[in-house]
């Protein structure tokens, strides 16, 4: 070896067997490192040779699938799997069977971007097409193969040593319990695939039947019943309707206070607000895909142009209020007392989740219906004790009371053996990071998280442009060669207290019980700082800044540059080395590049005083 020289180590297992030909034999050993460092070592792969990670998902529903279709899209070298408590994909949709369960905004809007079904029966699509949509694009792209259902997830754990996370296992079927390791955690079970049964004063009393919305099957029935129906948020303004002609009686309440809105896209459903089936007239135009699209714009952008009236003080506030209370009085003429009852007085349109009516007023002013102006004191075994002490006999409770919102982990969540839930368990707002990622949790993503954008748009919306940030993540994360991304604990405080702050200027922050506020009125709301579409176009960008970022090689971040050539364009002999140049509009064939070269017989004149370098031209 000639002085100055080394001999180059060539001991290390190649991902791809081209690098060999960028291997040296040798290094220059000269200009140490003034601080005496060894050099780093540079890797022999290629620029762009992936990270092979392992995805571990909880939740095959909505975002799931829209996470799968990107992930497939721009990942490689990934291996996803999917644990599923139910037994099929679906989510809220799969679960979600009690009586009138529809999509309660059109279902033109409410859909996968990159697979638009044209074939919805109506404006607001039962809960059953709502599902086969789900099913049919889980099957067409091929995301069966990743799913294991039936399988609960009950406890992670996170390591720094291993840089993996732990997920702890259950197959429900056979009881049998696993423990499976993956780089990278997403919860995907969203926001309402946790039934909250609110405490109710003596309930566990009642002798008769108690159902969750979410646990209603094919042998639920409310015919000839005596029925309480608890809630009046989505679900229960919708089950009202639908039972009420069933049952033999009906009662209901308000535990606390609430706007009910007239039916919204009033110019594009039927008389009144109306749900309706689409003609077969209009079938065949949406049977155009610019017609469709077209008209999923027009349906999407009316809801988008009123979502000002959360603004406090605002024009639009005082128009939907005003409409809201002219409708509300219109269809409770006959009841004044029950109006004075529902109707707020100390906070606006938006502080709770908006409430649509689609025939819930006239179920409440139905013969069948009493509609308790109290609360009532207490079940008994044999039914409700009212607020005067009276009992009303019953036969079943309808327990319309939603979902869990408190963002706490539904299940044991460690870090380095620190448990999460303790941690978080005081904490005044959820520590979320962009309704994405939690504070001190690598490797971790969960949309369905505090700080998401609930009211300002719908599930799918809001999962897509969640799931392009997670694919953003995890590609750097594959090429930059980094074993973790944790959200930093100063990013993590400052986007809680920027949200907190923006919210002040929204009726969400005023004196009402809301699920944005953990179903409580003494929190504060935990909900995205602004608009649908600011959201979106924020989340198009990750701010990789915001990451305490650990590399597979800490002396070195920059080592994923590689041997100094790309597998894209060096890793392939075929690829074209000069992408960057763009590409032809047509094909040019060879014969005529070659009819460029100076030794073309058309080429009559040679300057001389540029000298050839022999046997580099070709």
């Amino acid at each position: 070896m000639a002085p100055g020289r080394i001999d180059y180590p060539q001991d290390v297992p190649l991902e791809h067997p081209d690098a060999a030909e960028y291997i040296p034999q040798y290094l220059h050993d000269s200009f140490p490192d003034p601080a005496g460092r060894p050099d780093p070592k540079i890797r022999d792969d290629f620029y762009g040779t992936r990270r092979k990670l392992r995805i571990g998902i909880l939740g095959a529903g909505i975002c799931c699938i829209n996470f799968l279709h990107f992930a497939e899209q721009q990942l490689q070298d990934v291996e996803y799997v999917v644990y599923e408590k139910n037994e099929d994909v679906g989510g809220v949709w799969l679960t979600s069977k009690y009586p009138g369960c529809r999509c309660d905004i059109p279902s033109i809007v409410y859909q996968f971007s990159w697979r638009p079904n044209r074939f919805w029966s109506e404006l607001y699509a039962p809960a059953a097409e709502n599902l086969e949509y789900i099913r049919k694009v889980t099957e067409e792209s091929g995301f069966y193969k990743y799913m294991r259902f039936q399988h609960q997830i009950s406890k992670a754990s996170w390591s720094d040593e291993e840089a993996m996370w732990t997920l702890s296992v259950e197959d429900m079927k056979s009881s049998r319990k696993f423990d499976d390791k993956v780089h990278v955690f997403l919860e995907l079970n969203g926001p309402v695939s946790n039934p909250r049964l609110t405490s109710i004063r003596g309930i566990e009393n009642f002798k008769g039947e108690v159902v969750h919305p979410a646990y209603w099957n094919e042998d639920t029935t409310v015919d000839g019943k005596r029925v309480a129906l608890i809630g009046y948020g989505c679900s229960g303004v919708q089950i009202g309707p639908n039972i009420v002609d069933k049952v033999s009686k009906l009662y209901t309440w308000f535990r606390n206070k609430t706007y009910i809105l007239p039916p919204p896209n009033q110019t594009y459903s039927a008389s009144g607000g109306a749900n309706f089936k689409y003609s077969e007239e209009q079938k065949a135009l949406l049977a155009d895909a610019d017609v469709y699209l077209a008209y999923r714009k027009a349906v999407d952008d009316g809801f988008y142009r009123r979502y000002p009236y959360v603004i406090n003080g605002s024009k639009t506030s005082q128009l939907v209020k005003d409409n809201t209370v002219k409708y509300m009085k219109e269809k409770l003429a006959h009841k004044p007392e029950l109006l004075d009852s529902i109707l707020p007085e100390d906070f606006d349109i938006g502080c709770r989740r908006q409430t649509f009516a689609y025939g819930y007023m006239e179920a409440l002013t139905d013969p069948r219906t009493t509609v308790f102006t109290q609360e009532p004191k207490t079940f008994t075994e044999k039914g409700i004790l009212d607020g005067d002490g009276n009992e009303h006999e019953i036969d079943m409770v309808i327990a319309a009371t939603g979902y869990d919102q408190s963002h706490l982990p539904r299940f044991p969540k460690l870090v380095n053996g620190r448990s999460m839930i303790e941690e978080w368990s005081d904490m005044r707002s959820p520590p979320s990071y962009m309704a994405l990622m939690l504070k001190s949790m690598p490797n971790y993503f969960n949309p369905s998280s505090a700080f998401g954008p609930l009211p300002q748009g719908n599930f799918y919306q809001s999962a897509e442009a969640f799931s392009k940030y997670m694919v953003k993540a995890i590609d750097k994360m594959q090429l930059d060669r980094i074993l973790s991304v944790t959200p930093k604990d100063k990013a993590v405080d400052q986007f809680v207290r920027h949200s907190l702050a923006y919210l002040k200027r929204t009726a969400v922050m005023g004196p009402c019980v809301a699920w944005y506020k953990g179903n409580q009125s003494d929190k504060p709301p935990a909900l995205w700082p602004g608009a649908r579409n600011q959201f979106i176009r924020i989340l198009e960008t990750p701010r990789f800044e915001d990451f305490n970022i650990v590399y597979e090689d800490e002396e070195d971040m920059f080592a994923y540059f590689g041997n100094g050539w790309t597998l894209q364009d060096d890793g392939d002999p075929e690829a074209d080395k000069t992408w960057y140049m763009g590409q032809p509009s047509k094909h040019v064939d060879q014969e005529t590049i070659d009819r460029l070269k100076g030794t073309d017989p058309s080429v009559t004149e040679v300057v001389h005083g540029v000298a050839s370098m022999a046997g580099m031209a070709s």
